[in-house]
């Protein structure tokens, strides 16, 4: 029987970034390698990002912390809660073991092919933008244009680079992850909610789930409705809002399963709750 040899794809290491994108701009079509979490097709050309140590560096403002696009997950867990949003080192937690999160990277969870990673509903909601660089071009882009472009699109010989998030710590955060990698898609979702609770009032009020199948759910006229209510809600108001969320879920056009759908409102019922007890 004739042996049957597999091409292995070509491995370019570039050390520095203008190397990187200078070889991305004459290759196109190369998979990059940078610490995702999920298989990629394998493309005849592929390039690791790992020796670039610009991209690994984590360097903290008055404002803002930047965070390079292969910074290990596992360096801003040791980053103190006083230099990262809290709500983000819970959700990095959800992400496999400890010794994957020392191989996982930043921009690795976000740049899974066909999906947000689990980063993107919290980084979404603390207002973080990303940092897209080209060979003779720059620019940012905020998590919101993403989500509602509902993926992330980068032209021939872009790269991300960095993510910048404001360091303001919200009042209240809440994160609740369902599923793992092993289970079935009509049993995984995620939350997160971001609220700030000011004299007795609600003063920002944000809300997003994400499913395998739908991306982001947000209901932005919850969100507003909420929004400068008086604390704590009462029962009535609590019922009312968990009526119009169960009302615009039914009303997208591919409906979450029975099981999302229950946890959904099950976990934003919690959430209101919570709002009292705080």
């Amino acid at each position: 029987m004739d042996t049957i040899e597999i091409a292995q794809p070509l491995l370019y290491g570039p050390r520095t970034l203008s190397e990187t994108l200078a070889f991305l701009l004459a290759n196109p079509g190369s998979q990059l390698i940078a610490g995702g979490t999920s298989r990629a097709a394998e493309a005849p050309v592929a390039v690791t990002l790992h020796l670039l140590d610009d991209l690994k560096r984590i360097t903290s403002g008055d404002r803002s912390l930047d965070v390079g696009a292969t910074a290990p997950l596992s360096a801003l867990l040791s980053l103190p809660d006083t230099q990262i949003p809290v709500v983000l080192k819970e959700a990095i937690r959800t992400i496999g073991t400890s010794g994957l999160r020392n191989l996982a990277t930043v921009g690795g969870n976000l740049c899974q092919k066909g999906t947000f990673g689990d980063l993107f509903p919290v980084l979404l909601l603390l207002g973080a933008q990303l940092e897209l660089r080209g060979q003779r071009s720059s620019r940012w882009v905020s998590f919101q244009d993403l989500a509602e472009q509902g993926r992330l699109s980068l032209a021939a010989g872009e790269l991300l680079t960095k993510i910048r998030l404001p360091l303001e710590q919200p009042g209240l955060h809440f994160y609740q992850k369902i599923g793992s990698y092993r289970t079935s898609w009509e049993e995984k979702l995620s939350m997160v909610c971001l609220a700030s609770p000011k004299n007795g009032l609600l003063s920002r009020f944000r809300l997003v789930f994400s499913l395998p199948q739908l991306g982001l759910l947000r209901s932005r006229e919850l969100e507003a409705e909420l929004t400068g209510r008086r604390l704590p809600l009462p029962r009535q108001e609590r019922d009312a809002s968990l009526a119009r969320l169960a009302d615009f879920l039914a009303e997208l056009p591919i409906l979450p399963s029975v099981f999302q759908t229950e946890r959904i409102l099950h976990l934003s019922r919690w959430v209101l709750t919570r709002l009292d007890d705080d």
